[in-house]
């Protein structure tokens, strides 16, 4: 009985998903809200079957997580760019849509789907330019939390992906990274008393762009430890 655990909880979030779409369109719901919903009814159920499960890529393939990710993602960003076409929701639909497709994506990656066309490092440098992007455009639109949370979630991503496929930065490049995290989030805070805003959301977000780089210290490092325990 207890091996059928996992899938039975795979079935329920995705009975929960659909349901949640069934009562969306019937109740007219705007298209992020049914996403919304289909996501909180779904992902909890089969994150929760997809551990649990010993192989789970044998019954569910990482590549149809992921493009099923894939697609909710882009679900999502529609359906905040439809409620708000302004420029100014471009950072709340790049969360949205980091969001719904970093589980699935990272469950791809753990069980090797391999569909990423660039070499690690290459996505390593792509994700650091993208949550720079995403920083640059929340400090503009004066989304500062948003945009400093999406940012951290597209740069550690990339470097945790990075860390899985291999990539090793030198100690002296960690710190270095670590250093500048510190000087930009200084430079967010200050960005924040120059501008004369309310200072709360500029200190959060200078906080979380300090701590960054730190956390993906301690993320790689922990995960290079568990490659090495595996292979002994």
């Amino acid at each position: 009985m207890s091996r059928r655990v996992p899938e039975f909880a795979l079935l329920i979030g995705v009975v929960l998903g659909l349901s949640a779409v069934v009562f969306g369109l019937l109740f007219g719901l705007s298209l992020l809200d049914v996403v919304v919903l289909a996501a909180v009814g779904t992902y909890p159920f089969a994150a929760f079957g997809l551990l649990r499960d010993d192989d789970p890529a044998a019954v569910v393939p990482a590549r149809w997580i992921l493009a099923g990710g894939v697609l909710w993602a882009f679900l999502g960003v529609i359906g905040v760019l439809a409620a708000d076409p302004s420029p100014s929701a471009l950072v709340p639909a790049a969360f949205a849509g980091l969001v719904l497709v970093l589980p699935p994506a990272a469950y791809a990656v753990r069980h090797g789907a391999n569909v990423n066309p660039l070499p690690p490092r290459a996505t390593l440098a792509a994700g650091i330019a993208v949550g720079v992007g995403l920083l640059a455009l929340g400090l503009v639109t004066v989304q500062p939390v948003l945009g400093t949370v999406s940012a951290v979630l597209a740069a550690v991503a990339a470097g945790l992906y990075a860390t899985a496929r291999g990539v090793r930065l030198a100690e002296r490049t960690r710190r270095a990274g670590v250093a500048a995290g510190a000087l930009l989030g200084v430079a967010v805070v200050a960005l924040g008393v120059v501008r004369g805003d309310e200072l709360t959301n500029w200190v959060l977000a200078g906080v979380a762009v300090a701590f960054a780089p730190s956390l993906y210290v301690v993320l790689s490092r922990n995960r290079s430890r568990r490659g090495r325990r595996r292979t002994r």
